[in-house]
């Protein structure tokens, strides 16, 4: 997953709407401001609970995925374990290509 990806996600549940105003100092919900009056609306608690949730959430479903690796931690992820069904990522990274054709 792209950075800007994981950003988007974790800002998504500390309550941003994706207006993509960050860079004007107009974010609606006061996340991305320096405006005090715009910044103020906020809400830490439940942004904080959001923000906990999508984590819990994450840690979850990456157990799941080493559970279906074969291992029992999430520690026990080996580079063996990625593989990807795009050439030009396994051309460029060396990571197992696992679609057809090759």
């Amino acid at each position: 997953m792209r950075r800007r990806a994981v950003l988007e996600h974790v800002a998504g549940a500390i309550g941003c709407l994706g207006m993509r105003a960050c860079d004007s100092n107009n974010c609606p919900v006061g996340i991305a401001t320096q405006r005090e009056d715009v910044r103020n609306r906020v809400v830490t608690d439940s942004a904080a609970e959001g923000l906990k949730n999508f984590f819990e959430a994450t840690v979850s479903l990456m157990k799941v995925m080493a559970r279906a690796c074969g291992h029992d931690s999430l520690s026990g992820f080996e580079r063996r374990d990625l593989t990807t069904w795009k050439r030009e990522i396994a051309d460029l990274t060396g990571v197992e290509y696992a679609g057809v054709g090759r």
